[in-house]
């Protein structure tokens, strides 16, 4: 009698491990596949070789798949499969790989969005749009809109698996997973477009500065960088790899956010304005200038600014900047956030360039000899952790001589954490930039 209980105890155990192993192991891995190989071919991310990959490994996941699930039915006498559950998976596969990344670079220095062509920094400018235009009501309208719609969204995720379980009955198998395509579409849609309206609400309330004369007498940080990367910066960074610990609410924002956050402790964080934008993107707090008539006033900015964080990326505007950050500012204040190896790589021949023009067509001015920007430092040797493919590489900084001082970036992050391990980690990785320059003295005011 014990031997039979003993036995249909362990029959009971081994039948759970093959349901958990078949679930976890099997079925999420293929739908999570094969919605990532659709969305993929979608959007064309995918050449031939990582199809074929992709393809195989969805063959042989969804082969084991379909064995387990024969297993389970000659046990139980009953097709048993969560189709609703596998559907969202699928969603959530398409919906991840029909997100355009923050590009990191290749050898010859052309990504990060549109940054592959420097000259596309000299935008055209409608006449009519020369500055942003918000309206707070809207915004606010947007918003309330917005968080309707995801909750609405979110609702009908909820209730959509009681009502497939009352409706599958009625419908012959075949139909079984598009009834749960056709529940779950419905909230994701919704929830994509809540979203999508929350963040034009956002812009709509974002601040803009009137006027850069407002700024006399402040303390900011004056942010430059290349208009072409404003598409880049605006998307939401990538999840930071882990086991089931990831969330998406450990980097809310987009990358520029994620820049601003860390630094905002010092100052305003303040930007220009690109030309013709209809709304301010999200992070820095926009100014706008003259399309023909901007260089007298950012380098004013320039020497008022109690830091200058300039994006290390080619473009002719951005070199300029560079150049006359080293002629009016003092070392300590410029840094030079680095995205990927061949876009800085760009951005040092286009300083060298623009730094050798302007000292000879300018041979009065007492010019400080060009730092020597140094390769970026390969990632140090780590024990523990998974390996973080983060597009945003490190911080250059300068000491009173101008040598250079590359300072990386969380090259790791732990297999389990909670959703503010990734924040904290970024303070402490950031801490050797952000110390020092809190200590700074104020900036002498504006011209």
């Amino acid at each position: 009698m014990i031997r039979d209980e003993l036995h249909a105890t362990f029959f009971r155990a081994a039948l759970l491990i093959i349901n958990v192993a078949g679930e976890v192991i099997l079925y999420f891995p293929a739908a999570l596949l094969l919605g990532v190989i659709i969305g993929s071919l979608v959007v064309g991310h995918l050449d031939r070789t990582q199809i074929y990959v992709h393809i195989a490994t969805l063959v042989t996941t969804a082969t084991a798949s379909v064995l387990v699930v024969v297993a389970e039915t000659c046990i139980d006498g009953v097709l048993l499969i969560d189709w609703p559950f596998i559907d969202f998976l699928v969603l959530c596969g398409f919906e991840a790989a029909t997100e355009i990344p923050v590009e990191k670079s290749s050898d010859d220095g052309s990504k990060l969005n549109a940054t592959a062509n420097p000259d596309t920094e000299a935008l055209s400018v409608d006449p009519i749009h020369k500055r942003a235009y918000q309206s707070p009501s809207r915004g606010r309208a947007l918003t309330v809109l917005g968080w309707a719609l995801g909750a609405l969204g979110l609702l009908l995720a909820i209730i959509c698996h009681p009502l497939y379980d009352a409706l599958v009955s009625d419908f012959p198998l075949w139909v079984h997973p598009l009834l749960g395509f056709v529940f779950l579409v419905p909230s994701f849609l919704l929830w994509n477009v809540g979203n999508v309206l929350l963040q034009r609400g956002r812009r709509n309330s974002h601040r803009i500065i009137p006027s850069l004369e407002e700024l006399t007498g402040e303390r900011y940080l004056l942010y430059l960088r290349p208009f072409a990367i404003d598409s880049a910066m605006a998307l939401p960074p990538d999840e930071a790899p882990g086991w089931i610990t990831r969330s998406p609410f450990e980097l809310p924002g987009t990358h520029e956010e994620f820049l601003v956050r860390h630094f905002r402790g010092l100052g305003r964080i303040v930007a220009i304005g690109q030309p013709g934008e209809l709304l301010p993107a999200l992070g820095a707090e926009r100014g706008y200038l003259p399309v023909d008539n901007w260089k007298d006033t950012v380098s004013k900015l320039i020497q008022g600014a109690h830091a200058v964080i300039m994006m290390a990326a080619p473009g002719p505007g951005t070199a300029w900047e560079f150049t006359e950050a080293l002629r009016t500012a003092t070392p300590t204040r410029l840094l030079l956030l680095v995205y990927g190896e061949g876009i800085y790589h760009a951005f040092r021949e286009d300083a060298a360039d623009e730094y050798a023009a302007r000292s000879s067509a300018e041979p009065d001015v007492n010019w400080p000899p060009l730092p020597q920007l140094p390769d970026i430092p390969p990632p140090a040797p780590y024990a523990k952790g998974i390996r973080w493919d983060f597009p945003f590489e490190g911080i250059l900084s300068f000491d009173n001589q101008w040598r250079p001082q590359f300072t990386r970036f969380l090259p790791t992050v732990p297999r389990i954490r909670h959703v503010w391990t990734i924040r904290r980690l970024a303070r402490r990785e950031l801490d050797p930039i952000l110390g020092p320059l809190s200590r700074l003295p104020p900036a002498p005011p504006l011209p």
